[in-house]
């Protein structure tokens, strides 16, 4: 009974120390591979942030090359507005008056253009009155400033108005019947008063000291005034239709 015993507490501490082996063991890979699983999230954390940074650092590429283009944008953009403005400074190859300033009373208007062109004087008539039609226009030095004077016709009314040629102001404005019954005239068609101008010096050389649209016997007339060099001066007149033109001393 005593032999018995002994074997069985033998038995006993041998399966006891084989599990406290086994537990040891267990706990020594749980431990390695605890121990390999942030040496593998390394790496990859690493090359995430690598990305990240390329991705960023690429945007900010894209945005400046954006920059760039817009900025290339803005100075062909501003290029092609000075190009206007020069272009509307040359209109007509006249000279306009600086900073809307009255041109003197010698001005030559075949190469000085007046602050407030005949365009902008038949819109400031148009406006005055209410709408109509032109029949006549007329652009002189008075004695104390360059003014339009035009007439207009609406519902059976005509209307005179005299308009500042620097400031644009109506500084006088008469209504009449209108009994004669004038053929409408137009400063853009079929001539300009530029190109009247152009045919009117070809015939007489000189400065342009004034000029008018008016219409005699049916037909429509450019008047261009024009001094002469010796001192006198002359009336060149120019058939918008035809280009003809007559001399009146």
């Amino acid at each position: 009974m005593t032999i018995t015993r002994t074997r069985t507490r033998s038995t006993v501490r041998a399966f006891a120390l084989g599990a406290l082996v086994a537990g040891l063991a267990a706990g020594c890979g749980s431990d390695n591979g605890s121990e390999e699983a942030p040496a593998v999230e390394g790496p990859g954390t690493s090359e995430q942030g690598s990305d990240g940074a390329a991705s960023d650092d690429g945007g900010a590429a894209s945005d400046d090359g954006g920059a760039a283009s817009d900025g290339a944008a803005s100075d062909d953009a501003a290029s092609d507005d000075g190009a206007d403005g020069a272009a509307a400074s040359d209109e007509g190859g006249k000279t306009p008056a600086a900073g809307g300033e009255a041109l003197p009373e010698d001005a030559d208007l075949a190469t000085e253009q007046l602050p407030i062109t005949a365009e902008k004087a038949i819109e400031i008539g148009l406006d005055a009155v209410g709408g109509g039609e032109l029949v006549q226009i007329e652009i002189d030095h008075d004695d104390v400033a360059w003014e339009w004077e035009l007439e207009l016709v609406q519902d059976g009314r005509q209307h005179e108005l005299d308009i500042d040629a620097t400031s644009g102001e109506v500084t006088e404005h008469e209504q009449d019947d209108d009994e004669d019954r004038d053929p409408v005239v137009d400063v853009t068609s079929p001539m300009t008063y530029d190109e009247a101008i152009e045919i009117a010096l070809g015939v007489e050389p000189g400065r342009v000291s004034g000029w008018d649209l008016d219409s005699d016997d049916g037909r429509i007339l450019y008047t261009i005034d024009i001094d002469r060099s010796g001192g006198d001066d002359v009336e060149v007149e120019v058939d918008v239709e035809t280009g003809q033109t007559r001399v009146d001393d």
